[in-house]
């Protein structure tokens, strides 16, 4: 990314040619007005699976690097080591060849329960030139889900990471279709424990290797699956209820990741695997670097590690969620904090200016400055491309990393339900706060919601929905959820309110869930109030709570102890005990004055902005207050709201008592 400043053009998107008005709904744009979504993949009608597709780098880029691990001596991770194109596609035949041996109906599904690896995506493509559907198990789920997951999509074949085998041998009883276990490491049979040995007992257990093993002594054709099979059901976890199995179609891949939302991916490039592959967004994204030649390599398995492994790597293409950014946000700040005289001053004074300069859409020398100074640091001083998704980037966040990372940063936006195909900013754009214009493989609208007032006629605001050959296939065994978002023509209801900017991009406001009415009568969309509140660099997790009882407003927030510590230092309130200082009347004060501040600057209305605030203080790894591991965020990040208010259900009553309310009476 050079110096300059990013020229735009004044409109980055179109009503669709020919698209004719509706009643309560905006008009479909697209990137380019006479060009729809293509109904086919970027490589032509041939390559419409998962398994074509890379068959087809493979015979482009034999001796590229494919996939890479860091293998540990003594304890420590020592540089990657690669396999190249050619030997994957070596041991996906295999594995192929192998699943045929296995005598499965067409079109079963076979689960993957396991981190990322590069067995991972071996073993998956394997199955994929069979005809399979994969269905990936989430990582950090407990033993229900797993059963659940396998029982609804009645799982054959499954593959497991050695460490799991134990809790996948505890739900066998309950799952039937279950047939085939493979473990991805070496197994060991006679060093099973004998409650699991006896657990799996009629089921044909083996490992990745001996699978390899019968493959390749008893080759068998390749049997891919046609555009319209399935190629994942991919179980989103909600915040109530079972999870539903998003069913997605082999050409929605295809189509998805060849186009890659319009980015020119190089066979030069490098990529991090670290992101659950059980996710939408890390599935495209790899299966985009695949297309293309690049290198993926995987992570170490620990998080906290993360940033040994991008230094290793030196990634060319970096995509995070923004808890990660703000990670990197946060190590800089660190960086600079324990800085001393004229190095620190010149630091601080050129990321301040770089970033004004970013806010008035250029870039100068002071960037190319910090990204030596700062950026390769972080990143390795390779990247060229940073894709933030999954959840709304602060805009402080997304300011630094466009002045000091060196490199693009944009966000994009998407779910499940269309293969994370929605909507991605323009690479030169520096602005934050909005999700860019559609991706070339998808058309945008907005629907009115009037009751929230958002209409096209009255805000250019709305539902926003997407059509695509991206939208998925319905939900698994569950036509009534799937009725309710998926229209008969092919437009998708996604539930987020947007609202078009007048350049033709994409802003996500609010969301059409989660409102509830206050005592007095009120409507309040608490997602809206969090995006607020969460632009401050104090609020890293906000949860707005309220209901019918009472007029106003509370929430539980995880702030960012770092940026907190800062404050509370400046105001002399400053203790190392995070319990203590979360506890700290100054440091609630402080911490609620910033979001009412945030509040107001949006324009919000009095009775949206909470008037009491209690502090998370026990983080996890990702310094997350609220995490997978403690039931309050889905795998995707999104709140659970009912098990929130469950957890934090004294200290709310606490904080409406505060306020002169009475609880008790209403339980």
């Amino acid at each position: 990314m050079g110096q300059g400043t990013s020229t735009l053009s004044p409109m980055m998107s179109f009503e669709a040619a020919g698209a004719k008005p509706v009643a309560g709904e905006g008009i479909p744009r697209r990137l380019k007005a006479d060009v729809p979504p293509p109904t086919e993949s970027k490589f032509g009608a041939k390559i419409d699976n998962c398994f074509s597709m890379f068959e087809r780098s493979a015979s482009m880029y034999p001796d590229n690097n494919c996939f890479g691990h860091r293998p540990v001596v003594g304890g420590e991770a020592q540089d990657f080591e690669w396999v190249s194109y050619h030997t994957v596609y070596d041991q996906v035949k295999k594995v192929s060849s192998a699943v045929a041996g296995l005598g499965l109906p067409p079109k079963s599904c076979f689960g993957m329960y396991t981190v990322n690896t590069a067995a991972f995506q071996i073993a998956t493509l394997g199955c994929f030139a069979q005809g399979l559907t994969c269905v990936p198990i989430y990582d950090t789920l407990g033993d229900n889900i797993v059963e659940y997951e396998v029982k609804h999509a009645e799982v054959v074949l499954m593959f497991v990471e050695v460490k799991k085998l134990k809790s996948v041998a505890s739900v066998v009883a309950n799952c039937p279709s279950l047939k085939h276990i493979v473990t991805l490491s070496k197994l060991d049979k006679a060093s099973l424990e004998p409650e699991v040995a006896k657990q799996l007992e009629g089921i044909n257990l083996l490992d990745l290797d001996t699978m390899i093993a019968s493959g390749a002594a008893a080759p068998v054709a390749h049997n891919p699956a046609k555009g319209d099979d399935l190629a994942f059901i991919m179980y989103t976890s909600g915040t109530t209820g079972d999870p539903k199995g998003v069913m997605i179609k082999q050409n929605g891949i295809t189509i998805g990741a060849s186009y890659c939302a319009g980015i020119d991916l190089l066979p030069t490039d490098r990529y991090l695997s670290y992101l659950p592959l059980a996710h939408i967004f890390e599935t495209m994204v790899e299966h985009a670097i695949l297309a293309t030649g690049g290198a993926i390599g995987f992570f170490g398995g620990n998080i906290k590690k993360l940033n040994d492994d991008v230094l290793a790597l030196k990634p060319t293409i970096f995509v995070g969620v923004p808890r990660v950014y703000q990670r990197f946000y946060e190590a800089a700040e660190q960086k600079i904090g324990a800085l001393t005289g004229a190095k620190k001053s010149l630091i601080s004074y050129l990321l301040a200016a770089e970033i004004e300069n970013v806010k008035a859409g250029s870039h100068t020398f002071y960037g190319t400055l910090l990204a030596k100074l700062l950026g390769a640091k972080i990143t390795g001083g390779c990247v060229r491309l940073m894709i933030s998704g999954a959840a709304p980037l602060p805009v402080h966040v997304q300011d630094f990393l466009n002045a000091a990372m060196g490199c693009d940063v944009v966000q994009g936006y998407g779910m499940t339900e269309n293969c994370a195909n929605a909507t991605l900013a323009d690479l030169k754009d520096y602005r934050a706060g909005h999700v860019g214009p559609p991706m070339p493989t998808v058309d945008v609208k907005l629907v009115d919601v009037a009751e929230m007032n958002y209409t096209s006629a009255g805000n250019n605001s709305g539902e926003v929905c997407t059509k695509s050959a991206c939208n998925f296939a319905g939900y698994h065994k569950n036509k009534e959820e799937t009725d309710k978002v998926l229209e008969a023509d092919g437009w998708l209801h996604t539930g987020d309110i947007g609202r078009w900017n007048p350049d033709g991009t994409l802003s996500i406001i609010d969301r059409k869930k989660n409102i509830f009415k206050l005592s007095q009568g009120e409507y309040v969309a608490a997602e809206k109030i969090e995006m607020v509140v969460s632009k401050s660099k104090y609020v890293s997790q906000p949860w707005i709570y309220g209901n019918s009882f009472f007029p106003m407003l509370v929430a539980v927030v995880t702030p960012d102890f770092v940026e907190l510590k800062v404050a509370a230092k400046e105001g002399g309130w400053l203790c190392d005990d995070l319990k203590e200082l979360a506890a700290k009347p100054e440091a609630k004060a402080f911490i609620l004055d910033k979001m009412k501040a945030e509040g107001k600057a949006a324009k919000l209305k009095t009775f949206e902005l909470p008037m009491a605030v209690v502090l998370e203080s026990e983080l996890n790894e990702l310094n997350q207050g609220f995490s997978i591991d403690n039931d309050c965020l889905t795998p995707t990040f999104k709140l659970k709201r009912p098990q929130l208010l469950k957890k934090y259900q004294e200290q709310v009553d606490a904080m409406y008592v505060t306020l002169g309310e009475d609880p008790s009476k209403y339980k």
